[in-house]
This record gives structure tokens, C-alpha cells and sequence, in this order.
């Protein structure tokens, strides 16, 4: 993503400059139970300390799954409440709830927000190393979070101060890599050395000071949205992102075993990650074959253990989000359900900046060279200098550029105003993809067999919603703030997945709508109003959703968070 923001951000603050847009009492604790346990599938696997949703995907296997239930029909039931972002950056991090149903936001720009449960912000932490694009972590009282220059840092969950902070190394991607605590040690991926595209480290350090425990080093392969993942027993498990499995010990580092696809290759790619079950399988979901040559997903099942594969199923659509794993409603026994599908791409202007930065201008300006040299012969000829030719020039390459960039924003305001369907394009297929189906699946958490699906329309936009319409007011705004953040969300096709107490799935979808699942009567089709509901956002989403007793908490790539409570 970063040759593509750097083109983009080459180009357009001419444009984004003339834009300046307007200014715009707690429940008992969840109750858990261990790894292991097979009889329990309405809790969190593993405790996460007090807290009710600590880490991306709530507890530290990773489940998604919560013991309470919440709001099913968004649309009936109005939130209870919203904040909206003042600035208009972008989100992928889920929102955390302690104990006392407080929420923590953390923002691409270096932001970390509290908010009561009523949605009163009551402190704000602004970063002092730059962008922060990974999801943070509770534990102990503290939040730990991290920068793309390298930093790990802790704050006082009571104040907001900063408590320690470390630079771990010179560089962080900037994926949507999310934080592990536990057990008195903080890991965090990183890149080793810095100047590479994607993380291929992990560096664990010390809850209490942030002093360095140890380095885990990739070989061959790389890791994206890292999503440590742990049973509870002083041990982590984490896919790297050609689907390869790995279980270290997290006291020293020690790899235990190694696992997953084995005739993998580097160039396989996937954004989702390794989920612990409570039944003691690693769920991994990845891609086999290069994504250029039309790969496929599976869901891949593998003993804790000792790593040995159990079962694995091609769900035929890219496979890009981990799995949520719990008991859904119908369903006997768990369940893992995940959204599959081709991920969104970049605004149709990016696309069209992107793939045609060179084509276009170095049309002309090997014409312009041309005709400045056929100038210098003609004005040799005469006596003349050839630095008045070329002076002359200028004005015409000044009104072919203005040209440009004016083209390029009628086709974005163009697209805006036409919904960013791609009927309209005409000729401009260099720069969209066309439309790709997407699904929601439910499989057997012990086979692999499918449970229920849910089909959506092929997406055929360019960008997941909210990309292509908040693009200029975000690119002005990195230009007020000297580039802290980032213009584009470019999320994954679907969230990662999160269950509530009564077995309902929630799944935030690119085209701005978060869904709500439950196969009632358990005859494996979902259908009708009771089975199905939606709430429309217009932003996509990469943060999973956060519950709590009576309290959904929800944030799309832009525009703040959403807080449904039950009635």
C-alpha cells in the first residue's frame, strides 16, 4: 500500500488545498472458561483479566466470542448513543471495554480516546511517535499500543498518562497488526531490518517496563495483521501471511512447533490470522495460490498441541478475515463463521493516479521532449538559445497538468454522485475491477462442513464505501497535520466476525453495512427479518465489534462509534 499513498499524496494536495471541508451501572464480569473445556461455548475461552473486551476479538484466543447478548435489529433499535471523530481520519482499531463498561478508541493519527459508558470523552492521549495503525491491548491497568516508527508504549487506563515507552525498532508496517498482552509480557510485530514493506518480527518486552524479553525473527515468510493468539498457558500461536502456523513460548521466544500449509510459498497472501478455540484446535484461515492468478481460501484446523493438521475445507471465494468460534443460534456444538470475498480496492481517482501517474504525464512529457528538441535544432539554425524554447514550454506543460488534475476530480466527484457503481465507466476499465461475489459462512467447528451461508450482491464499486467520499477532506487534513495518518482506509472485504451470548454473528461489510445472523429454526438458510438484519454506515470496516453486558459497540473505517444497549 505505501508506493500506491505515496503516488497518491504526490498529486493531490494541489487539489485537496482548494477543498477545505466544514468543520465538522456495570454488570458482573463475563464469566470464561479454559482451553479445553468442551462443554463451555457460551463464554470467552480465556479470561482476559477484568476486562470484558481487552483485545481485538475480545479475549486472548481470539474467539469473537461474548457470553452477553446484545441489540440483533440495528435498524429498529436506534444507538443509544454516538461519537463523532472530530477529525476526519481513519479507524481500523476495534473500540476495548473495561470493567466498568468504558470504551477506548485508537486512531491511524495517533489518537487514543476514553469514553464513558454514556459517551463523555474523559481523556485523550495524542501520540508524540507518529502514526499508530495497529489495535491496542488492556492489561493490568494499562493500554499498549504502537507507531509505524517503531514505538511500544503504555498508558494509565485511569489518566491517560504515559507510563513507559520504547522504541523496539527503527520501523512498524503499516497494517492493522494488533497487540498481545498477557501474562506480564507485551509482543508486537515489527520490521527487522526497516525499509521493507511488511513486517517480519515480533519483539516481546515487559508489561511493567517495557524492558526487551526477546526478538522473534520470520525466515522466507512475512506476517500481516499479526494476531497473536494464546490458550492461557504461557504459550502463543500466530500465522504468518502465506499460512504458515507457529506456537512459541511466550516467557523466551522458543518456538514449540511449526505448522500450517506446508507447501506454502512466500508469494500466498492473506490478512487474516490464527484463532485458539476452546476446544483446543488453532483455526487458520489463508489463501493458496497468488492472488494474480485467481487463489482460493480454505479454513484450515490443526491440534493445539502438537500442531497436526485435523481437517481443511476450500471455501472457493479469497479468504481474508479470521474466524469467530462459539455456539451460533440452530447450530449443535461450535461453529467457526468468517465473511469471504475479494477485498476492496482504491478510489477510482487513486486507481486512476496510481496506474496512470506514468502513463499519461510521460506521454507528454516525451512528446513535450521531442518537440523541445526539434525547437533547440530550429533555434540553433537562427542563432538563438535553446533556453528560450525550452523556457516557452513551461506554460503549456503547466495547462496539461491543471488539465490532468482536473479530469481526475470529475471522474472522483462523478463517481461520488453516481453511487460508485461502475456502470458509468465507459472506457475506464484499466482502472476498476470487475464485480466479485462475497459471502458470510458458518462451518462445523469439528469438520469443516458447512453450516449456512449468506449471499450478498458482487461488490462492484471500486473502493469500500466511504474511501472514494471522504478522500479529499482526509488528504486536506494530512496536509494541516504534516502527514500523520493516512487518506484511505482500504479495508479487508469483511470485519472479523464477533458471537453474542444468544449465538447471533455480527460482520461489518466494505459497502458500509454491518450485519447481524442467526439461523433460528436451524434449517441452514438464512432468511426474513428475523434472521436477518443490517444497519447501514457508509464507511467499511476492518475493527471487529466489541460487546459487553448490554452493549454493542461499533466503528466503521470513518465517523466515529456507534454504542447500541439493550432495551
Amino acid at each position: 500500500m505505501s508506493s500506491a499513498l505515496l503516488a497518491l499524496l504526490l498529486v493531490l494536495p494541489l487539489a485537496a488545498v482548494a477543498l477545505e471541508p466544514a468543520a465538522a451501572a456495570p454488570e458482573p464480569l463475563d464469566g470464561t472458561c479454559p482451553a479445553g473445556d468442551r462443554s463451555c461455548a457460551g463464554a470467552s475461552a480465556t479470561p482476559t483479566g477484568k476486562y470484558y473486551w481487552a483485545n481485538q476479538k475480545g479475549d486472548l484466543n481470539r474467539t469473537g466470542l461474548s457470553a452477553h447478548s446484545v441489540p440483533f435489529d440495528l435498524r429498529r433499535q436506534a444507538p443509544a448513543w454516538r461519537w463523532t471523530d472530530p477529525e476526519p481520519g481513519v479507524i481500523r482499531a476495534t473500540p476495548l471495554i473495561d470493567d466498568r463498561l468504558n470504551l477506548y478508541m485508537s486512531t491511524i493519527n495517533g489518537r487514543v480516546i476514553k469514553l464513558s459508558p454514556e459517551g463523555s470523552v474523559l481523556w485523550t492521549y495524542r501520540s508524540k511517535y507518529g502514526v499508530q495503525p495497529s489495535v491496542p491491548a488492556l492489561m493490568d491497568g494499562l493500554l499498549f499500543g504502537n507507531t509505524e516508527k517503531g514505538w511500544i508504549y503504555a498508558l494509565d487506563m485511569e489518566t491517560g498518562e504515559e507510563v513507559w515507552a520504547v522504541q523496539a525498532s527503527n520501523g512498524t508496517a503499516g497494517d492493522t497488526a494488533s497487540m498481545f498482552a498477557a501474562s506480564g509480557v507485551v509482543v508486537a510485530a515489527t520490521m527487522v531490518p526497516v525499509g521493507r514493506e511488511t513486517n517480519n518480527a515480533l519483539v516481546a518486552l515487559s508489561s511493567r517496563d517495557g524492558a526487551h524479553k526477546w526478538t522473534h525473527l520470520m525466515t522466507g515468510y512475512n506476517i500481516y495483521n499479526f494476531q497473536g493468539a494464546s490458550p492461557g498457558d504461557g504459550t502463543m500461536v500466530f500465522m504468518d501471511s502465506s499460512g504458515g502456523l507457529y506456537r512459541l513460548n511466550l516467557e523466551t521466544g522458543a518456538m514449540l512447533w511449526e505448522s500450517g500449509i506446508a507447501d506454502r510459498q512466500a508469494s500466498f497472501f492473506t490478512t487474516a490470522a490464527a484463532v485458539v478455540g476452546p476446544n483446543d484446535v488453532v483455526y487458520c484461515v489463508s489463501n493458496y495460490g497468488k492472488y494474480s492468478d485467481g487463489d482460493h481460501g480454505f479454513v484450515h484446523a490443526y491440534s493445539l498441541s502438537d500442531g497436526k493438521p485435523l481437517w481443511r475445507t476450500n471455501v472457493t471465494l479469497h479468504a481474508k478475515q479470521a474466524v469467530a468460534i462459539g455456539r451460533l443460534a440452530g447450530s449443535e456444538g461450535l461453529s467457526v463463521v468468517l465473511g469471504i470475498g475479494t477485498n476492496p480496492g482504491f478510489p477510482i481517482i487513486g486507481r486512476m493516479i496510481y496506474r496512470g501517474f506514468f502513463a499519461f504525464p510521460c506521454a507528454f512529457w516525451l512528446l513535450a521532449l521531442t518537440f523541445g528538441c526539434c525547437c533547440c535544432r530550429r533555434w540553433r539554425r537562427r542563432g538563438s538559445s535553446c533556453i528560450v524554447s525550452c523556457c516557452s514550454l513551461i506554460p503549456l506543460f503547466v495547462l496539461v497538468l491543471l488539465c490532468y488534475v482536473a479530469f481526475i476530480l470529475a471522474v472522483h466527484f462523478f463517481n461520488i454522485q453516481l453511487k460508485n457503481q461502475p456502470g458509468w465507466k465507459f472506457g475506464l476499465q484499466l482502472f476498476v475491477v470487475p464485480p466479485s461475489p462475497q459471502r458470510i459462512v458458518a462451518l462445523d467447528a469439528a469438520t469443516g462442513a458447512e453450516r449456512w451461508r449468506h449471499e450478498l450482491p458482487a461488490f462492484a464499486a471500486t473502493a469500500c464505501a466511504g474511501d472514494e467520499e471522504e478522500l479529499l477532506p482526509r488528504l486536506f487534513w494530512l496536509h494541516r497535520n504534516e502527514g500523520l495518518g493516512h487518506p484511505i482506509c482500504l479495508p479487508d472485504s469483511f470485519s472479523q466476525a464477533v458471537i453474542g451470548g444468544d449465538g447471533t454473528a455480527y460482520v461489518g461489510y466494505q459497502d458500509g453495512r454491518l450485519f447481524a445472523l442467526r439461523d433460528g429454526d436451524g434449517d441452514g438458510e438464512l432468511r426474513g427479518d428475523g434472521e436477518v438484519s443490517d444497519f447501514q454506515f457508509e464507511h467499511g470496516f476492518q475493527a471487529s465489534q466489541a460487546i459487553a453486558p448490554g452493549m454493542l459497540a461499533v466503528v466503521p473505517c470513518g465517523g466515529g462509534l456507534w454504542v447500541w444497549k439493550s432495551a
